[in-house]
């Protein structure tokens, strides 16, 4: 695996320089030792990642030699845990660490409820040394006006999925690469039986705002530029139609429940389906469980002519305020997560990437936890890594949360509900130009 090249290419690097170590380090002198760490994250409970955390969570526990304890707890979604959060800044009820974005962690930040990880990081004591063993991009990402604001344990990106023995049955032999093929295909899907009588269903639209932003970059197209949002600019408006004329041709549907259209494509009854990489072993697990047996592959999503792209995700952990002692046992885990070995660990136990690159000759022979799972790994990091797609990723700003709602809002409107595609983008950007509004105040 060419995972240094991966992490490198990963994120545009942003201007990042560690925090000299000074003589004066203001950590010095501070006993970390007895501390218990509350972690809320987003794994679920009895899944490949829940289960690999909570080996990581217990091995850190048992050997630390300060007698730090960690307790790592599934607390919901990303949007459920900024909700809680949210409320806990109110409240004056936190925990230590929390699972988050960098737009999550620059709105806490913003309510002096985020630690800048710096000098942390920095640090002659307790830092990762005067060369870090960490991606200096991921770092990039979390870092707005030189606050580094979280640390990037894990990383991903959004890919489309397709059943090829499905697409085959309908009498394609490759996947869509173009807007125009994908059109023609999720129709084809939607107007078919399976092979034992079952309706098949074409593409299916939920209201998630990462996957609108894949479809709008691969449109060409962007929601934020030069520090604006631009929902009326012509790819998000083709976005936009292209989701409503598939609605209401038939060639699409909204899945009944959530994950539902996991569920089907599962079933073998819809040929696509978008999905972070971190998702394969549910995908994995849940071909195991209906006994479908399918040649099921990704790839980037249709686009148009010269905008092949793939969004990328870097989901981290976030330092809230406390003790300093409490504060610096929260960071000795952080550490712990960036170690070589907990990073092999982490990747091969759960499909997620990781940042550190000295694993990344341990990872090209390791034995993937989850069985299959390492071909999809494979295949994802090539996807990235590949000179001739671009990398996407979202805004970096506290806006961009409120803003996520506002895009499942429309997407909603120009599906189910039949409202104007014009009139959805420009209710869209006035709410999105209010959010920024609100955010800058």
């Amino acid at each position: 695996m060419r995972k240094a090249s991966f992490l490198l290419c990963l994120i545009v690097v942003l201007a990042l320089g560690f925090n000299a170590v000074s003589a004066q380090d203001d950590l010095a002198g501070i006993d970390p030792s007895g501390q218990t760490v509350v972690y809320w994250h987003q794994y679920q409970n009895e899944s490949a990642q829940g289960n690999t955390i909570a080996e990581i969570i217990a091995e850190f526990n048992a050997t630390n030699e300060y007698g730090i304890t960690v307790e790592g707890s599934f607390q919901g979604s990303y949007g459920d845990l900024s909700t809680l959060i949210n409320a806990g800044i109110s409240s004056g009820e936190l925990p230590n660490l929390v699972a988050g974005y960098a737009n999550d962690a620059a709105s806490y930040y913003r309510d002096s409820s985020a630690v800048d990880l710096n000098p942390y990081l920095a640090s002659a004591e307790w830092g990762l040394g005067e060369s870090p063993d960490i991606n200096q991009a991921l770092l990039a990402a979390n870092t707005v006006d030189g606050v580094l604001l979280a640390f990037p344990n894990q990383s991903s990106a959004q890919v489309f999925a397709y059943n090829q023995t499905l697409l085959s049955q309908l009498g394609f032999d490759a996947p869509p690469t173009s807007i125009e093929a994908f059109k023609e295909q999720a129709c084809a899907s939607a107007n078919a039986t399976g092979p034992n009588g079952e309706d098949l269903l074409g593409f299916p639209i939920t209201t998630d705002a990462s996957a609108f932003e894949s479809w709008v970059a691969s449109h060409g197209g962007s929601i934020y530029s030069d520090g604006a949002f631009t929902f009326t600019s012509d790819a998000v408006i083709a976005t936009l139609q292209m989701y409503q004329d598939l609605f209401s041709e038939g060639c699409a549907y909204t899945p009944a429940e959530r994950f539902g259209d996991q569920t089907d494509f599962n079933n073998g009854i819809t040929p696509f389906y978008i999905t972070s990489t971190a998702g394969f072993t549910f995908v994995l697990s849940g071909f195991a469980s209906t006994g479908i047996e399918a040649d099921w592959q990704i790839q980037t999503f249709p686009h148009v002519e010269g905008s092949e792209i793939v969004q990328v995700f870097v989901p981290s952990i976030i330092l809230l305020p406390a003790t300093p002692e409490q504060q610096l046992a929260s960071w000795l885990f952080l550490k712990y997560l960036a170690t070589p070995e907990v990073a092999v660990k982490w990747s091969s136990g759960t499909g997620y990437f990781n940042p550190v690159p000295s694993s990344a000759e341990a990872l090209a022979s390791a034995e993937f936890s989850f069985e299959g799972l390492a071909p999809y790994f494979n295949a994802g990091n090539a996807l990235i890594s590949s000179p001739d797609v671009r990398v996407y990723s979202s805004p970096a700003i506290s806006a961009y949360s409120t803003v996520r709602g506002l895009i499942s809002t429309a997407v909603a409107d120009v599906t189910s509900n039949g409202v104007d595609v014009q009139t959805a983008a420009e209710a869209l950007q006035a709410g999105a130009d209010q959010a920024l509004a609100d955010s800058n105040s």
